[in-house]
């Protein structure tokens, strides 16, 4: 069962390195087996895009021109020949930053596929849903639950799925102590997340503003970012688990003088400087230290469930795919509080 879209497609394009944005007619992918073809109804502009654009993440000169765009949500409208396993022509689906891996590796046979060292990446190594159509193969193509909104929805599939899957890897349940570093789109995503989990939630930032959305969220203490951080989260009973979201090593100092034993560090954020981690701290303390990448398949279907069933609050503002490149400089600035999301009507 077909459609026939139209032969060129708007999409915003990256030249290469540090360049902006710029909307151009391309042809409109075609998907072969085992592929679909996805109509866009938004997507989520997330700071991964914005490192990409800068040229923060060295991407190979020929990976360029490239589509950015990995929290994407439209429906199919076109099915590859051969490929029985295909999601209904109509069915919403998510375009997540994970766009497939090798699925015969230890990593992917065990369930962490996003540590498959042959993974490829939506917006990356695959164009991505900053654009009118964008494929998916279907081994990695998740339906949308029908009740969650395309547009509030968006942004789940990378910033809420991330923070999801970070509690999920810190085993965090009832009654545990949760300290978010960050408090940006990611962290008050995990503040929720957390608090529907039963946990007593701290937060540090350094922004008064996110510190007061935090606050509306949910969040049980907010704290100002600053030599004095993890001392005053351990005045008010120490974090057994720590998400830190801001990319940036001068955190560290905070997580450890905030710490209870036996507790569990998680790293989102990407923080490529080195920081001064001791073993004894380690042995001492009986703390786990893991790194966590935004999540498996089976993290979608589970955390899209529980959004359907818990609605999240997050504030998104909407703009049209020609703002995308503002959008980004918004975010460079910090004046983003919540989430920014492509609406395709616009």
């Amino acid at each position: 069962m077909t459609n026939t879209p139209p032969r060129m497609m708007t999409a915003a394009i990256s030249d290469g390195p540090g360049a902006p944005l710029v909307l151009r007619q391309v042809a409109t992918p075609q998907p072969r087996p085992g592929e679909v073809l996805v109509k866009l109804e938004s997507c989520g502009v997330c700071h991964s895009d914005l490192h990409l654009r800068d040229g923060q993440e060295n991407l190979p000169d020929d990976y360029y021109p490239v589509i950015f765009g990995h929290e994407g949500i439209g429906r199919v409208v076109q099915i590859g020949e051969n490929t029985p396993d295909a999601p209904e022509i109509g069915t919403r689906v998510g375009l997540p930053w994970l766009y497939d891996t090798c699925l015969a590796c230890k990593p992917c046979r065990s369930g962490w596929e996003t540590f498959c060292t042959s993974q490829t990446a939506r917006g990356v190594q695959r164009d991505g849903a900053f654009a009118e159509y964008a494929l998916s193969p279907t081994a990695f193509t998740i339906p949308i639950p029908e009740a969650i909104d395309p547009i509030k929805g968006a942004p789940l599939l990378c910033a809420g799925l991330t923070a999801w899957s970070a509690l999920a890897r810190a085993e965090t349940g009832p009654r545990d102590n949760v300290l978010i570093i960050g408090a940006g789109g990611l962290g008050q995503y995990a503040v929720m997340i957390a608090k529907a989990r039963g946990a007593r939630v701290f937060v540090v930032d350094k922004d008064p503003a996110k510190l007061e959305s935090a606050q509306a969220l949910g969040a049980d203490h907010v704290i100002p970012a600053g030599r004095d951080a993890g001392t005053a989260v351990k005045a008010a009973g120490g974090a057994d688990v720590t998400i830190n979201f801001a990319p940036s090593p001068a955190v560290w100092n905070t997580v450890r003088d905030a710490v209870n034993p036996m507790s569990a560090v998680v790293a989102v954020a990407m923080v490529h400087e080195p920081v001064d981690l001791s073993m004894m701290w380690l042995i001492d303390g009986g703390h786990r230290v893991l790194g966590s990448s935004v999540g498996t398949r089976q993290d979608m279907i589970e955390f899209l469930d529980f959004a359907a069933r818990h609605p999240l609050p997050i504030d998104v503002q909407t703009l049209p795919l020609s703002g995308v490149d503002a959008a980004l400089d918004q975010l460079k600035r910090g004046e983003v509080t919540g989430r920014l999301c492509i609406d395709f009507t616009l």
